[in-house]
């Protein structure tokens, strides 16, 4: 029966193997059954007398001559000769005995001893059967997918792949392969870098588009026979698409390794005719896996120079015959013969594409062409070299992927809202890094040529640092201590108090020392000039800009950013910036004064004066952002920013200028440009920066600096105001500073003593101003979890990327081995729950090998949406089991699901399920080992390990014959197992007695 790979998928559970196991354990049984007579019957006495004991004791009850239950009628099996005519029936029922398949539970079994007797009777006679039995026919094998790409690469010594490959589910950055030779043990590294692309595979050659995957057989294999077909439409898409390769662009001299001696014109001197023959005649023996008559070759030969004449190149001509040769069936198949060394070279390509899927290299084509390579010496011999080549990874790319069925991993789609990890990289996900620790496992049994047993329970494994946290860890961001981030604020918040008392109580005692000077001063300026009201202007902060930076209030030192100069008393600024300290207050209502003098008045968006707050938060006076050469309050967004009504170009040029924009804190927003107003005033939004976050800016827009938000400005003076100035305080502002008293007037009129405290209390204040901007801020406790988040999300994106992964020691053996790791029990669960149905499947097919015939098409789904959310998944299935035509499946097929319960849809460990309800995982293995936990689990597996060795082989022997196995080559697995088993059932000795077997020499 053809039978695709079997995926269960949620809500398809389907519980439609309810039944499976019901009919897989009874057909079996019922096989048997068809050999029994009754009571009045009489047995050819050919037919071994434990084998008719077994068989009337435990049968004929239900299958007596007038009551046959099941599809085979025992009447038509009444003699030796009968049964000797039906091989595969004796395998089965040899299966069924063998394997305690029969009788049903509940029923009374046969003893161990006459089990023996009669699995013997019937190996003898299946072995008679198979040698009466008709030879089969070979059948033809087309290349698939990966072997046409290696076939490609190989015989052009192409150094890339032809199209990418998505079925290579690993790619080897480290040469660990390279197995040496002699007896030295050879260990795999520490450490090895290794990465999966098969979302993203690595491109192919340009213009060669990929021809769809092949359809898969029994257990993921893509290279049975009887799944690849070539129609007569593909026959003719395939001269298309050889075409396409020899034609790409990059299909030449720098990438093709025979480029010279096959593709390059020959010397003038040279015979041309003979040339073409000769380089087709090495050419079409590769491509074609054997011996060409010269009758073929003249054909190839007569079509090169055919094009030749037409006009073509040596080179394209060339190309024109290597493309006709790849689309023959000749190369597009693995052709049989019946003539001796024609079954030479078929050996040839058979273990070429067994262990490289790829081409016989020369010296396998030699050993064919000499006859010798089917003597069992040189075929061993032959087979250790192959085994040491680095083509042997191609082996490593194709059986252990595909047998584990591993492909089936790259659909999980884990509920995001139970594991929002898998997926946090969607071009990285963490199936990429699952899928790697199983196959590094088989590469690790296979370098070190240990028993395959290790792919159970191994000691050992290699681990990416993603996989160990995976494994290891909560899987959530680190806790954030509470109490603590409270603590400190709390702490920050007592230095600032601390601090700014005492910047305060400095600030009073200055403004006591020179307040009354100030008062004075102004008061004869004022008495000097009748027309200058006595207002004093207290602003926040002044600079002066005679050679420094300071502010003659003392508050706000300006710091450069870039490179600046003083001259003239004024600072010039080109692709530089000064910024302020932080502000110690929130900031609503404001004025920001400046004179200045501008070269160049066609600058677009350079700031001049601003205030710069968290983030892109500002307001900044700003020339020709919006028009040129007009003067504009910018802000975030333009979100503050209307033109001034009847503004106009400023045209004074090279000349000093003084600005005064004034923000209202209802929004209102006005310029005065010389003293008048510069058009007319608007109301716009209102903006409130905060304390500690807000800056006063000179020479750029906003931060970030760059681009035209710079702006090349020479300033003379420049006034900060933390209030919105009024009309009479604009024009005491514009006039020739007499309400103003400078640093150089105060200092003029101080006494020594004056200064001197003067001085200590400006150093006294500067440095609490420091202290206060040491002090960090405080934490915002909201900020601190998501900043955690993020730090602990972006590490594991850089884990998901890495491409080491280290040797383990297993100390918690909960993981490890191909049944245990996040990848197989990733694939075989759903979007919500886990599947022990799919689970038990995977481990009946790639473990035991003993698929389960197709579900029926009506067993019913579990109903999820009714069921009892109280209940663990074991009680949901229990009401399955209670119907008879479910239990048999159930019987067989839930202990070994049910045994993996612990591990959640991403392969992590749980005890609990999410209803609180405690994980129950005990059961029984081949209905004779009790297992109350995984470790036991496995534990049972290993005391059982004939039966995986067994099932490994079986798996082995079909991928390397490329078919479904015949009745009769279950005794070749047993002979392969046997002989094996010397050596340990290590991994390489299994390769070579299949290879050494029968059914894959002949």
């Amino acid at each position: 029966m053809r039978r695709r790979n079997l995926t269960i998928n949620h809500p398809q559970d389907r519980l439609f193997l309810n039944m499976i196991w019901k009919q897989s354990s009874t057909i079996p049984f019922l096989i048997v059954l068809a050999i029994c007579t009754n009571t009045g019957r009489s047995w050819s006495s050919e037919i071994n007398g434990g084998l008719q004991q077994l068989l009337s004791e435990h049968c004929f009850v239900c299958h007596g001559a007038e009551d046959v239950n099941g599809e085979v009628n025992f009447e038509e099996l009444s003699s030796y000769e009968d049964w000797i005519r039906h091989p595969a029936l004796i395998e089965q029922a040899l299966e069924a005995i063998s394997s305690a398949a029969m009788p049903p539970e509940g029923e009374p079994a046969p003893s161990d001893e006459s089990r023996l007797v009669a699995t013997n009777a019937l190996k003898k006679m299946l072995k008679e059967a198979s040698l009466k039995a008709d030879v089969a026919r070979q059948p033809l094998r087309r290349l698939n997918r990966l072997q046409y790409n290696n076939t490609v690469r190989d015989i052009f010594q192409l150094n890339r792949d032809i199209f990418p490959l998505s079925e290579k589910l690993m790619t080897r950055y480290d040469d660990y392969l390279s197995l040496g030779s002699g007896d030295v043990a050879v260990r795999m590294p520490k450490t090895v870098h290794v990465a999966s692309h098969t979302l993203q595979p690595t491109p192919g050659l340009t213009g060669v588009k990929p021809y769809p995957k092949d359809l898969r057989a029994s257990h993921g294999f893509d290279n049975q026979a009887d799944q690849l077909t070539l129609s007569p439409l593909l026959l003719d898409a395939f001269l298309q698409f050889s075409v396409s390769i020899l034609e790409s662009e990059d299909f030449n001299q720098s990438t093709v390794g025979v480029w010279d001696e096959f593709f390059s014109a020959p010397g003038s001197d040279a015979d041309s005719d003979a040339a073409i023959r000769d380089r087709l005649q090495r050419f079409l023996r590769l491509a074609f896996r054997g011996n060409v008559n010269q009758e073929t070759v003249e054909r190839y030969a007569v079509f090169t120079k055919g094009k030749l004449n037409s006009g073509l190149s040596f080179t394209e001509a060339m190309k024109k015959a290597a493309a006709v040769a790849m689309s023959s069936p000749l190369f597009l198949y693995r052709a049989t013969t019946t003539d001796q060394q024609g079954q030479e070279f078929a050996l040839a390509s058979r273990l070429s594409y067994f262990l490289w899927a790829s081409c016989p290299d020369d010296e396998l084509l030699e050993l064919a062409e000499q006859g010798q390579l089917s003597d069992p010496d040189v075929l061993q011999r032959t087979l250790d070299r192959m085994m040491r080549d680095q083509k042997i990874e191609r082996f490593l790319d194709t059986f252990p992927a595909q047998w584990m069925q591993l492909e089936n991993l790259m659909a999980a789609t884990p509920d995001p809202a139970i594991n929002k990890y898998f997926h946090l990289d969607p071009k990285s996900p963490a199936s990429l890094q699952m899928v790697l620790e199983p196959l590094l496992l088989f590469d690790t049994v296979f370098v070190e040529n240990r028993p395959i047993t290790d792919l159970i329970s191994p000691t050992f494994g290699y681990q990416s640092e993603f996989l160990q946290t995976w494994y290891n860890s909560k899987l959530e961001p680190p806790d954030v201590d509470r109490n603590a981030i409270l603590a400190t604020n709390q702490m920050r918040d007592e230095q600032r108090l601390k601090l700014q008392v005492a910047f305060e109580q400095s600030q009073q005692q200055l403004s006591e020392l020179v307040d009354p000077v100030r008062e004075r001063l102004l008061k004869a300026k004022s008495e000097g000039d009748a027309a200058v009201a006595s207002i004093d202007l207290k602003p926040y902060a002044a600079w002066d800009f005679d050679g420094d930076l300071t502010d003659s209030m003392n508050r706000l030192p300006l710091k450069a950013h870039g490179k600046i100069s003083f001259e003239n008393g004024l600072v010039l600024l080109n692709k530089a910036y000064l910024q302020s300290e932080p502000l110690q207050m929130e900031l609503k209502a404001k004025s920001l004064e400046v004179q200045f003098r501008l070269k160049n008045l066609d600058q677009r968006g350079g700031g001049l004066m601003g205030i710069q707050g968290p983030g892109d938060f500002f307001d900044t006076i700003v020339i020709g952002e919006r028009q040129n050469r007009h003067w504009i309050s910018g802000s975030n967004g333009f979100s503050r920013t209307e033109d001034f009504p009847e503004s106009f170009e400023e045209t004074v040029q090279d000349q000093l200028v003084h600005l005064l924009m004034v923000y209202e804190e209802d929004g209102t927003t006005a310029l005065y440009r010389n003293g008048k107003p510069y058009g007319k005033p608007y109301k716009s939004r209102a903006a409130t920066f905060p304390k500690n976050q807000t800056s006063v800016l000179f020479g750029l827009r906003h931060l970030p600096a760059g681009g035209n938000r710079f702006l090349a400005v020479n300033i003379d003076r420049a006034r900060f105001y933390d209030r919105a100035l009024t009309v009479d305080e604009i024009e005491a502002a514009v006039a020739a500073s007499g309400n103003f008293i400078s640093t150089a007037e105060l200092l003029a009129n101080l006494n020594d003593q004056q200064r001197e405290r003067r001085e200590e209390l400006l150093e006294s204040l500067e440095r609490t101003r420091q202290d206060l901007a040491a002090v960090p801020p405080n934490i915002d406790l909201t900020k601190a979890v998501d900043q955690v988040r993020r730090e602990y999300e972006q590490d594991l994106k850089r884990q998901l990327k890495s491409r080491e992964f280290r040797f383990v020691e297993l100390s918690d053996h909960r993981y490890g081995g191909i049944i245990t790791n996040a990848a197989m029990l990733s694939m075989t669960s759903g979007q919500k729950r886990t599947h022990p149905v799919a689970r038990g499947v995977w481990v009946i097919e790639v473990i035991l090998n003993d698929p389960p015939n197709p579900p029926p098409n009506d067993v019913p789904a579990l109903d999820e949406e009714n069921a009892d959310k109280n209940l663990t998944i074991r009680e949901q299935f229990a009401a399955h089991r209670e119907n008879a035509s479910c239990a048999g499946c159930h019987n067989r097929l839930d202990p070994l699901g049910f045994a993996l319960e612990n591990y959640d849809i991403t392969g992590r460990w749980r005890d609990r399920y999410q209803n609180g309800r405690e994980v129950d995982v005990a059961g029984t293995l081949l209905r004779k080992h009790d297992f109350r936990d995984v470790l036991e689990f496995k534990e049972s597996l290993m005391r059982e390990n004939r039966v995986f060795i067994r099932a490994f082989a079986k798996h082995l022997l079909r991928f390397a014959v490329a078919r479904e196995l015949r009745p009769g080559e279950s005794l070749t697995i047993d002979e392969i197992v046997e002989k094996s088993g010397d050596e340990h059932f290590k991994l390489r000795a299994l390769m070579r007695e299949v290879v050494l077997s029968s059914s894959f020499r002949r």
